[in-house]
């Protein structure tokens, strides 16, 4: 594949089990993708198509959502987050469905997420892991969503979910020199951002995230970010500039817990990407 051929995970919490079967499809097809840019919850599934672990968002997640809370209220009340995120980033990929750290490496493709600087606004992207422990640290931080989880720390520097700040980084990947652009949508195409805000341009998260400007800056202009990214990819996949999957059979929710539902989540992915691999192989390989 060449090497200025890249992919776009968008985040969406329970909306990339999506993405998931939309990745293991490509496994199966041996679909070599060597540059993989993973917002949020992207991240989740993009970790594993590099890894080469197929199969794995059923045995981390959707499988334990039958016996254990992974998610709501009750996980809140008892964490303070929303999500079990010591399950998802340590238990989990240590010991109860280890990711492989070394497959992951030795597959030489690029890996990048991104948090955003809660001071300053800024966007970091990061795309070099030291260790396991490195990487399971940034991909927690990168999928800390204001409200619904801690704050987190790289570098001593108080950081949250990068999507907040560009959910569809197309213009990064533009930046980035990439000749050939699949971007994967967990939301349907007629989704467009409020230009009211939602729940985070409240009075309550002004006042919860007065110390960090940043990313109040950042949560303000949210929506028209997100919006002009669609917009931009929109004309971008006219001109066959970019090549989009998005979901066709489902409409997706971010908080969905139960697992017969996010298991139709990762089969409607899987059959989005397989009705769209014959005008997929045709856009690689023009």
């Amino acid at each position: 594949m060449d090497k200025d051929t890249g992919i776009i995970l968008e985040g969406g919490a329970m909306r990339s089990i999506f993405t998931a079967g939309v990745m293991d499809f490509f496994l199966d097809k041996n679909i070599d993708i060597p540059n993989i840019l993973a917002v949020s919850a992207g991240a989740y599934a993009g970790m594993n198509y590099a890894s080469g672990q197929k199969g794995r968002i059923i045995d981390s997640v959707v499988e334990p959502m039958a016996h254990q809370k992974m998610l709501g209220p009750g996980v809140f009340m008892k964490t303070g987050e929303f999500f079990n995120m010591d399950a998802l980033f340590d238990r989990i990929p240590r010991v109860d469905c280890p990711f492989d750290f070394e497959a992951f490496k030795a597959s030489g493709k690029r890996f990048i997420t991104s948090a955003i600087n809660c001071m300053t606004g800024d966007l970091c992207y990061f795309e070099k892991f030291d260790n396991l422990d490195d990487f399971l640290h940034i991909i927690r931080v990168a999928n800390s969503l204001p409200l619904l989880a801690n704050m987190g720390y790289i570098d001593g520097v108080p950081m949250m979910d990068g999507g907040m700040a560009d959910a569809i980084p197309i213009r990064r990947a533009i930046q980035e020199g990439w000749k050939k652009i699949i971007v994967v949508f967990t939301r349907e195409a007629s989704y467009r951002k409020s230009e009211h805000g939602d729940i985070y341009n409240s009075r309550m998260v002004k006042w919860m995230y007065r110390k960090f400007p940043g990313l109040l800056k950042a949560i303000d202009k949210r929506p028209a970010t997100y919006n002009s990214s669609i917009e931009l990819l929109n004309d971008m996949e006219k001109r066959g500039e970019a090549f989009v999957i998005r979901p066709t059979k489902v409409k997706l929710t971010n908080n969905e817990s139960n697992s017969e539902t996010l298991k139709e989540y990762y089969r409607s992915g899987y059959e989005d990407a397989a009705a769209r691999y014959d005008e997929l192989m045709e856009y690689l390989n023009k």
